[in-house]
């Protein structure tokens, strides 16, 4: 008997544990590391405005001299 092209099966797949899968994602790195490297992100524009400022007067200082020569 001829049934005509199988039928596809359809796998059903148990959901019952995605939103622990998710929420154990959100913590992958832990607090402390995320504290750090906000700390070291906030330093490091710190540094960044210090090191533009200190070129700033360097060009200054550059043009002050060549004003005195």
């Amino acid at each position: 008997r001829d049934e005509g092209p199988p039928r596809e099966i359809q796998e059903v797949r148990d959901n019952s544990k995605d939103g622990e899968y998710w929420e154990a994602l959100t913590r992958i790195i832990p607090q402390r590391k995320l504290k750090l490297w906000d700390a070291l992100g906030a330093a490091l524009l710190e540094y960044h405005k210090v090191l533009t400022r200190r070129s700033e007067l360097f060009s200054e200082a550059t043009a002050l001299q060549r004003q005195n020569s």
